[in-house]
């Protein structure tokens, strides 16, 4: 009997000390075994969030459709599409809304402006003026000056004249000019009104329509002025020896005329007494680009070279401020009441920036042109801001509905 048990106790020892080594065994076997797995490609589960856990979108107070502004180069309405009939005219109060609406491409850009009645939109290029429909971009008539080259087209406020300004030439063979002239509404051809053996820089018709000003610029300093043309009679009733003017602007009550002289000055001359008022320098990073007279004409804006845009009080000849823009300022243009101003960039930074002129703050970048803002004007009721690029692109921007 002793027997069997010495033999169960042997056996059972036998057990216990396999099943020590086997877990000893197991202990030992290298960790990388998962590592290699797993760069083979097999992929290694992770544990799964709770449902409590899961992440939510929660939406707060400042993320809202209105909150998020509209992309300004999308436009409101693909070619061959109607713009509704009417938009709201921009202003103060909605500036920070204005986007793209239409777009539409000319060969070539080199005037822009809107008749009085505000019906059509005038574009002209080297050889044409072109009318447009602004809602539906189409073309409603076209006039052929018999001068080519036009730079410049102009309408008198009270919607009787055209005026179209041609420069030809080179500067080693020299420059002439021409004036054609247009008689309105229906712009029937009246002729060549005006030729002359030197360049023409730029034109304007005077707020109250009986005045007509062209600016010439010449290395002879004896073909340097303004020539004041009276419409009544289109002759020339006065001579202003400027020195070289390259740009223009008149007030709207007609008392003051600005000329910039070689751009790096702006002078301002009393057309009642006949006498220059103030004198304005500049320097040569600063030179002047554009400019224009507020439509109360008590405030006139310069756009300069060096980025600045610079407000000028007309009664004491003071600056008011200066609003730095960021980029070279090409174009200029108020709204009917003279609290917006609109500025174009040049061909580095092609945007158009809306502002508050009181308080110099920008309140709209607008994007979608790709090379400098020559041209941009208010539509006669502010429901449009034109702008136009030498590259022939149009813009129309406004208030979507």
């Amino acid at each position: 009997m002793c027997k069997y048990y010495c033999v169960f106790f042997l056996i059972a020892l036998f057990v216990f000390f396999n099943s020590v080594a086997c877990s000893m065994l197991i202990r030992d076997i290298p960790a990388t075994t998962t590592v290699e797995l797993a760069a083979t490609g097999t992929p290694i589960p992770t544990p799964s969030l709770p449902p409590t856990q899961i992440p939510t979108f929660i939406p707060t107070a400042t993320i809202t459709p209105t909150s998020t502004p509209t992309p300004t180069s999308t436009v409101y309405v693909l070619p061959g599409t109607e713009l509704p009939i009417t938009f709201p005219a921009i202003t103060i109060n909605n500036a920070n809304l204005v986007s793209g609406l239409a777009t539409w491409q000319e060969n070539t850009v080199t005037s822009v402006a809107w008749p009085p009645d505000g019906e059509a939109l005038a574009i002209a290029n080297q050889e044409e003026i072109n009318f447009y429909n602004p809602a539906t971009r189409e073309i409603l008539r076209t006039l052929y000056p018999r001068s080519k080259e036009i730079i410049e087209i102009a309408f008198s406020p009270d919607g009787k004249w055209l005026v179209s300004a041609n420069r030809r030439g080179e500067e080693g063979s020299g420059f002439g000019s021409s004036l054609e002239l247009w008689l309105g509404p229906d712009w029937m051809p009246m002729g060549i009104l005006y030729g002359a053996p030197r360049a023409l820089s730029t034109v304007a018709f005077s707020p109250d329509s009986k005045l007509f000003f062209t600016a010439y610029a010449s290395p002879e300093y004896q073909d340097n002025s303004v020539d004041f043309w009276n419409t009544a009679s289109w002759r020339i009733t006065d001579t202003l020896m400027t020195g070289t003017v390259l740009q223009i602007a008149i007030s709207p009550n007609n008392k003051l005329l600005a000329v910039s002289p070689n751009r790096y000055a702006i002078k301002i001359r009393d057309m009642e007494g006949d006498e220059w008022l103030y004198n304005f320098h500049t320097s040569f990073t600063g030179a002047v680009n554009t400019m224009t007279f507020s439509p109360d004409g008590r405030t006139l804006a310069t756009g300069h070279y060096d980025g600045l845009i610079r407000l000028w009080d007309m009664n004491t000849g003071q600056k008011i401020r200066e609003i730095e823009t960021g980029s070279v300022v090409q174009s200029l243009a108020f709204n009917r009441d003279g609290r917006l101003l609109a500025s174009g960039g040049s061909f580095e930074d092609s945007r158009i920036r809306i502002w508050d002129i009181v308080n110099a703050n920008m309140l709209r970048e607008l994007t979608g042109h790709e090379n400098g803002i020559d041209h941009l004007v208010f539509s006669p009721n502010d429901q449009y801001l034109v702008s136009a690029s030498y590259d022939g692109s149009i813009w129309m921007w406004g208030i979507r509905p």
